[in-house]
């Protein structure tokens, strides 16, 4: 009988401990990205995520796999440091070809999304190619990578002008102070709601489809990752996001 007790008494204990856990997920987003990815508030003591596609996904596949979501802002530069040393469980809105010295180094989910860098622009006359910027300036974002347009860029034919982010740049643009910036269509949908004139010209070959990449030294399963994004995508969720921001063409 008092065998019996004690397994009782370990059951019982085991699962009020279970039942009171509350797993959290670390998820890092890359603060160097802006609207519509993310909003940051830099006003306070510690910048603090307050929308953007990134949080809305994170909340979303969070709730998906049933934990507690915390977030963990990091610049670009240590994007790959951040996965490889565990600070982070997951971070999104990656692809293994912007993260090249890390691809074998982390777990890849499915896919996500598509995104593609092209020229955005205020000029009537379309951009057809290239050529039509040779001399140019473009505005790009510091520290980012834009495979199309490297040799362009170390062969002098373009100019790169780097801003810390895609919004700065498209003050630049409006302002006058840039005539080309190069963003994503994702950037693209959401500030051509707000300044109709914008233009968009896709840069062939830069179309790939976003990831999350997830450290191995996080407890978090890829099986379980890939069931979740696999949910938001079969119930409308993830396009309800961003359709949320004015993006409807990147399924």
């Amino acid at each position: 009988m008092k065998n019996i007790c004690l397994i009782l008494l370990l059951f019982f204990t085991h699962s009020v401990v279970f039942a009171d856990a509350n797993p959290t997920l670390v998820f890092g987003v890359n603060s160097d990205y802006a609207m519509p990815l993310v909003k940051i508030n830099r006003n306070t003591s510690v910048p603090v995520l307050e929308d953007g596609i990134l949080k809305q996904l994170g909340e979303a596949l969070a709730e998906e796999l049933d934990v507690t979501v915390k977030w963990f802002l990091v610049p670009k530069q240590r994007v790959a440091p951040s996965l490889l040393q565990g600070k982070v469980d997951i971070l999104c809105h990656l692809n293994e070809v912007w993260q090249k010295t890390i691809v074998k180094d982390v777990w890849w989910t499915d896919e996500i999304y598509r995104t593609s860098n092209g020229i955005v622009y205020f000029r009537e006359n379309p951009v057809t190619s290239v050529e039509d910027l040779k001399g140019e300036s473009i505005g790009s974002v510091l520290n980012f990578v834009y495979p199309i347009l490297d040799h362009q860029f170390q062969q002098g034919t373009l100019r790169r002008e780097d801003g810390p982010n895609n919004q700065a740049n498209i003050q630049k643009l409006l302002k006058k102070r840039l005539k080309y910036v190069v963003m994503s269509n994702i950037e693209f949908a959401y500030y051509s709601n707000a300044y109709p004139r914008l233009r968009f010209f896709e840069l062939q070959g830069s179309s790939l489809m976003t990831k999350c990449a997830i450290s191995k030294k996080s407890k978090l399963k890829l099986s379980d990752v890939n069931k979740a994004i696999a949910t938001i995508i079969r119930n409308g969720k993830l396009s309800e996001i961003l359709r949320s921001f004015y993006i409807k063409d990147a399924m």
